[in-house]
């Protein structure tokens, strides 16, 4: 009786001291995209309870992952440029949140893929008011996209330049905007609430190299302007209209490194 009472008790304790489990999709189809879909345009439905990515990068399936901006990791060129097909189904009971876990999971065991983070040096931007105030135009409630959050559009301008229209947007909706725009992180030091509408003329050539762009939920870099056309106002210049400044800055920020991963993954 007492052996078996410790036994019992060891079996316990044993499970008390083990990991959960990783979670996993019930069913993942992976791979390699033909020369065909090569050439297709990028596509991705998440949820709910599946994933479908169309001619992806595994640079863009690692972002959508562990939920990192291209500026914050780090790997072998190639992530950037090999495509895969993959088509994935969660459990009934998994949530919409629970998919990225499932997606580290099934990036381990088809791509062999190893990551550690880190903290490294980052080029930052502080937006700040300027020496004389804030010149922004509170939004009527009219503004926004109609159920209650902010509309933002982007356009070229006849002349070369390109705009950033915000119509309801909180300095958040700024901030966030510019750091997808910018390609790297943009930081809120204003201390303004409410919501406003922003205009914003820029340069293209200030807008997200190739290595701020390419990960989950990141715009596309953009192509250079067409031969002759002009410029366009610097950001900075737009950002000062407003009453507001970017000043440059330096801060310790984590970085995703790959570690190893295989190019040809391990297929249905």
């Amino acid at each position: 009786m007492g052996h078996r009472f410790v036994a019992a008790l060891f079996c316990i304790y044993s499970a008390w001291g083990q990991s959960p489990a990783p979670l996993s999709f019930e069913i993942a189809s992976v791979k390699q995209a033909t020369p065909d879909d090569a050439q297709a345009r990028r596509r991705s439905t998440v949820g709910p309870g599946r994933i479908d990515f169309h001619n992806v990068t595994l640079w863009y399936c690692i972002s959508y992952a562990y939920g990192t901006k291209s500026y914050q990791m780090s790997g072998p060129s190639w992530l950037r440029s090999a495509r895969y097909e993959i088509a994935a189904k969660a459990p009934e009971d998994a949530s919409r949140e629970d998919l990225p876990k499932m997606m580290q999971t099934l990036l381990a065991e088809r791509f062999k893929l190893r990551v550690h983070e880190e903290k490294r040096e980052l080029p930052t931007l502080a937006l700040m008011l300027g020496k004389d105030g804030p010149k922004l135009n509170e939004a009527g409630l009219e503004s926004g996209d109609g159920m209650g959050g902010a509309q933002v559009q982007m356009s070229a301008l006849e002349s070369g330049g390109e705009r950033l229209d915000i119509k309801g947007g909180t300095m958040a909706t700024l901030v966030n905007t510019l750091t997808g725009l910018l390609g790297q992180p943009v930081v809120d030091k204003t201390g303004l609430l409410g919501r406003f509408d922003f205009v914003l003329d820029f340069s293209r050539s200030e807008t997200a190299g190739p290595n701020a762009t390419g990960g989950y939920n990141e715009p596309p870099s953009m192509p250079p302007p067409p031969p002759g056309a002009e410029p366009g106002v610097s950001i900075y210049s737009s950002i000062q209209q407003l009453g507001l400044r970017l000043v440059g800055q330096r801060g310790p920020l984590p970085v995703l490194v790959v570690d190893s991963a295989e190019r040809a993954p391990i297929e249905n």
